[in-house]
């Protein structure tokens, strides 16, 4: 996985990998230990573990987390599969099929096709140009696509055993304990000529350079799609008639749905959480992406608050439309959908460091919408900052937008 180069990048934090290595007498592969704990290093001193074991039978986690400790780190990797048979034929055939499928929504130079060594390919689809966001639940999310995708392209030879929270991969350019040969990123004139010039490619070790990876709002959609559908599998298998029984049919309320207006003035008024994170971006020209996350929940209900979403963030140094619309349509989406995209509440906020700290607003019945009908549950909701932003009445003033031409 390429990490962006720019330290002060929020993804570049995820740079840590678990270390494994072949054990030729065990005829297994066993992870480094170090004081009978997992042994995390930095991706850049995975070098001096590829020259002290002579570069054979190596491997590091798929999986890059953001500290040291893994039991209280966050996963992040590209997408990824494993295609092995014992026919070299047969894997070559679907790394071909699955490869023309991918680069139809990726860009092609985020597609990266690598012989394994042996008889397998191992296909990865870079982070960054998916926007795959760092999340534990990201085995399930991969492998619910690759089951996908083997139904869709009939694909015979993907190891769906590789989708655990662990699992370890072969190192890029380390040789294979067997053949000796080398796994290699595959260049797409070698990758379509025959079995013999990808064996003669992994005679010796390429570059194996990735390039730097940008943010694509085709591929962002194409991965999000399949994030939409897992969960919609999973609100399906929510018991709804938990509701009837705890809280009866009296528990059915209507909902005027009236159109929203957003009052900017009142919400950053009323709201010093809100007005932090306006004055940041201004004067610090930088937002955490956790602030960002937040103001994009709460901002991301009508045009002229989108608007205003636009006009905080383009004071940033970073700002980048293609990604901030990309974001905003996955709030939106996820909320048509049932599936998310609800607004921050005060306590969500204040657990991750951007909310006021002291919320002084009352709470109240939470309600689920079930169809077209809300249940009012007795469970009382945390308040949250979008009491304030919207109201059948505009209340607008001096924060208007001021967003940069784009």
């Amino acid at each position: 996985m390429k990490l962006p180069s720019d330290e002060s990048k929020y993804l570049s934090s995820w740079k840590y990998v678990e270390l494994a290595k072949y054990v030729p007498s065990l005829k297994k592969v066993i992870r480094i230990k170090k004081n009978d704990k997992p042994f995390i290093v930095d991706i850049r001193d995975v070098e001096s573990f590829r020259i002290d074991n002579d570069n054979i039978g190596l491997y590091t986690s798929i999986w890059h987390y953001d500290k040291t400790d893994i039991d209280n780190s966050t996963r992040l990797s590209s997408l990824y599969f494993d295609i092995d048979s014992a026919d070299f034929a047969e894997s070559y055939a679907d790394a071909i099929n699955l490869y023309q499928y991918l680069i139809k929504y990726i860009p092609e130079d985020s597609v990266l096709v690598y012989f394994t060594g042996k008889k397998g390919f191992h296909i990865e689809c870079e982070a960054i140009a998916l926007g795959v966001n760092p999340s534990n639940n990201l085995p399930n999310i991969f492998r619910f696509i690759a089951q996908s995708l083997k139904e869709k392209l009939s694909l015979q030879n993907l190891d769906f055993s590789v989708y655990d929270s662990r699992r370890m991969w072969r190192l890029t350019g380390s040789r294979h304990q067997d053949t000796l040969l080398y796994k290699n990123i595959i260049p797409s004139e070698v990758l379509y000529s025959d079995k013999d010039s990808i064996i003669n490619y992994c005679k010796t070790q390429a570059s194996n350079t990735v390039r730097e990876q940008s943010f694509s709002a085709k591929a962002n959609e194409w991965f999000r799609d399949f994030t939409y559908e897992l969960e919609i599998d999973k609100e399906r298998s929510k018991d709804f008639i938990g509701y009837f029984n705890k809280y009866g049919s009296s528990a059915f309320k209507s909902i005027d749905q009236k159109e929203k207006t957003f009052t900017p003035k009142r919400l950053v008024e009323n709201c010093s959480a809100i007005k932090k994170l306006y004055d940041q971006a201004v004067e610090n020209k930088f937002l955490e992406h956790e602030a960002r996350l937040f103001l994009c929940s709460i901002l991301s209900y009508t045009e002229d608050s989108i608007e205003f979403l636009h006009a905080i963030l383009s004071n940033c140094d970073d700002y980048n439309v293609e990604k901030t619309n990309s974001h905003i349509k996955d709030w939106v989406k996820r909320r048509e959908l049932g599936i998310g995209g609800r607004p921050y509440t005060c306590d969500r906020a204040n657990s991750v460091g951007v909310g006021c700290g002291d919320c002084a607003l009352d709470r109240k019945n939470k309600y689920v919408k079930i169809g077209e009908k809300y249940v009012e549950t007795q469970e009382l909701s945390s308040p949250s900052p979008i009491r304030f932003a919207y109201s059948s009445k505009d209340k607008g003033g001096e924060y208007g937008s001021n967003r940069k031409s784009r």
